[in-house]
């Protein structure tokens, strides 16, 4: 539900054109309130977990009734949080009260902590360094290798050669950026690798990834930028797209945003405009327009946003939470869910948004999350 549907709720409401489930949403809010709640205190992420949990709950209001039961269970933990919400709207400005209800819907035995910043680097003369958690980045130049903050980096010996591949791999619940000698920049997702070179020589810059990255390609024209990966390459002279190469996905999907990419695959080629993605298989390339490029780039920004089946989604909290997924019989693998939460968050989180979205409940135990219908 967009944010205009919960400002016309309200006026509804006001208006006294509300149905009974909805006067109840919003009312229990009012019979609720308990301590102040000054919105200067509430954080951005609490906001935007808070809108998602109410605009989940309002959809189920206005649902079949077969839904209904599921969500009124909630109802109240919605309504105490729709303030929160409103007043982000600029509906009213008044000092308001919030409930202090427990949000807990997610049967759990032990929640999951996010991912963070982890990678490893091996050179190509066989050193393995356990990158910092502490940073964030690390920066490539000639005969030297530092910290995006400058921090240097030791190294055991020499290169093994400009030409030679050196690796930085990320785990399941790892991220990493990397800021290659040319100046290009790389976003590593969980469970991703790069390879490239000791320095960019000859007629072309070339590396290679498994998994997720996002690249800010520094621009050069007599040396073009090609990025290898599960049987495509991308080649771009200065330019900014996300390329998804992991195993357990059914294509490799390149995302332009700024600029043109060649994308090749084994037996053709297809060139893309900024908003489109294509989708290489083993013998075929589609290319679709009107991506929302947000969404595509959101991991890289701090947070998940998804519109997508289930499945899909549980493989990108899988390899960030670095969890195992179960389902049961049941899951209708095909539904889709919509929804916005950080990435910062435990687990948890994102399931109650889910849970409150779709026919779907979750249950938590040590690292493996159980779908259930």
């Amino acid at each position: 539900m967009e944010e205009k549907k919960a400002q016309e709720l309200f006026k509804k409401y006001v208006a006294g054109n509300c149905t009974e489930d909805e006067k109840m949403l919003l009312e229990s809010w009012y019979l609720l309130h308990s301590q102040d709640t000054p919105p200067s205190t509430i954080s951005t992420e609490e906001r935007l977990e808070d809108k998602q949990l109410i605009f989940a709950a309002l959809e189920q209001a206005t649902a079949p009734a077969k839904h209904t039961i599921r969500w009124l269970k909630y109802a109240g933990m919605a309504a105490a949080s729709i303030a929160l919400v409103l007043i982000g709207f600029g509906i009213y400005t008044y000092k308001f009260k919030a409930p202090a209800v427990p949000r807990q819907m997610v049967t759990a035995k032990a929640d999951v902590s996010p991912g963070g910043n982890k990678a490893v680097l091996r050179l190509a003369n066989g050193q393995t360094i356990n990158l910092s958690n502490d940073k964030n980045g690390i920066v490539i130049k000639a005969g030297d290798l530092a910290y995006n903050d400058g921090t240097h980096i030791d190294t055991e010996g020499t290169n093994a050669g400009a030409t030679a591949q050196n690796t930085i791999t990320t785990p399941a619940g790892g991220q990493y950026q990397v800021i290659l000698q040319d100046g290009t920049k790389v976003w590593l997702n969980a469970e991703s690798s790069l390879s490239y070179p000791g320095s960019f020589t000859g007629q072309e810059r070339r590396v290679e990834i498994t998994g997720e990255a996002y690249f800010e390609v520094a621009h050069n024209k007599a040396m073009p930028f090609k990025v290898v990966s599960k049987g495509q390459t991308v080649e771009v002279l200065g330019t900014h797209f996300n390329v998804m190469a992991y195993k357990n996905e059914g294509s490799v999907k390149t995302t332009l945003l700024e600029g043109s990419v060649k994308v090749t695959g084994k037996t053709t080629s297809k060139y893309l405009t900024p908003g489109q993605q294509a989708q290489v298989t083993d013998q075929h390339i589609a290319v679709t327009s009107h991506i929302d490029l947000e969404e595509v780039v959101s991991w890289k920004n701090g947070y998940f946003k998804f519109n997508e089946d289930i499945k899909s989604i549980m493989n990108k909290i899988a390899r960030w939470y670095d969890i195992d997924v179960v389902y049961k019989p049941g899951v209708d693998l095909n539904q889709t869910f919509s929804g916005e939460v950080s990435k910062s968050r435990n687990v948890s989180v994102l399931l109650k948004v889910m849970e409150l979205t779709g026919n779907v409940n979750f249950k938590i135990e040590g690292r493996r999350i159980i779908v259930m219908p």
